[in-house]
């Protein structure tokens, strides 16, 4: 059975959203602290869960941006950007552990996409003010953007989102990952949790399909032609269920599978910057 279990593993950690590794004290100090960025490592309690999240830059900044990573992965997977001089500049970056990864619980997952939104609820409580805010998500952390969107409307301004998981079904699903749950002992335990939100993927997304509408703000979708994980059909799909949002934007990248924001870096990155730019100046929604 290992031998035919091993592909798959094999497979899992070159989707394009591997990234196993916590980002450490060590290395945040590394990176961030020792360049004199501000930064503040929070852990909080939650419906039964431990949920760590970076505060990377000082709160007077005018800006805001929240990034969900994807799976299997964590916060490290997007070191590059949370690391990066120009994206920092003028922008708070927040970024969480999602359950079962990176120093949130891990190796204890969430399969429920409602319950991610609602364990990081507490995180858009604790950083919510009247700033402009950008959130991004990428692969699986796309999903959980866009259900954070949908539960928290007024909470931000723009959407960006890579290659993301829209459309119920619209997925490579192995079926070696059958096994997954027979040998957990065995495997790591991120490969565990990824399997087994994917595994119970579908649903999920289907109980998302009426919930498209409660987006109104303007949205960004980015995605490999080539992605043979997440199927290229899934933004085109989306973009059809946001008939509120006062703007849609889809890109496709030739040439590009699932792992864009490792392999398409030159692109993501302005991206980024522009979708920051075009934040407003204010928060378009009071806060109460």
């Amino acid at each position: 059975m290992l031998r035919y279990f091993l592909p798959f593993v094999v497979l899992l950690l070159c989707s394009g959203c591997f990234e196993h590794r916590r980002f450490s004290r060590k290395e945040i100090r590394k990176d961030l602290t020792s360049r004199g960025v501000p930064v503040k490592v929070v852990y909080y309690d939650t419906l039964g869960r431990t949920i760590r999240y970076l505060k990377i830059g000082a709160d007077t900044l005018p800006r805001k941006m929240i990034l969900i990573h994807g799976s299997p992965s964590s916060l490290e997977g997007l070191r590059y950007y949370l690391s990066d001089p120009d994206i920092q500049r003028g922008t708070q970056l927040i970024a969480p552990d999602r359950p079962g990864y990176g120093e949130s619980d891990y190796g204890w997952g969430e399969k429920f996409i409602s319950r991610q939104s609602e364990v990081l609820s507490l995180m858009l409580r604790q950083t919510r003010d009247e700033r402009p805010t950008l959130l991004l998500g990428t692969s699986y952390g796309a999903t959980v953007a866009v259900r954070l969107a949908m539960d928290h409307p007024g909470y931000f301004d723009r959407l960006l989102l890579t290659c993301g998981s829209y459309r119920p079904g619209a997925e490579k699903i192995y079926g070696l990952s059958k096994i997954v749950p027979v040998l957990s002992s065995l495997i790591p335990g991120f490969i565990h949790v990824a399997d087994d939100e994917k595994q119970n993927h579908r649903p999920h997304l289907e109980a998302m399909v009426p919930l498209w509408d409660r987006i109104r703000i303007p949205v960004t979708m980015v995605h490999g032609l080539e992605d043979r994980l997440l199927y290229p059909d899934n933004p085109l799909w989306a973009a059809r269920q946001l008939t509120n949002a006062p703007e849609v934007n889809v890109l496709y990248l030739a040439g590009q599978r699932h792992g864009i924001m490792w392999t398409a870096r030159p692109f993501i990155k302005p991206l980024i910057l522009r979708e920051l730019e075009a934040l407003p100046h204010r928060h378009r929604v009071a806060l109460p």
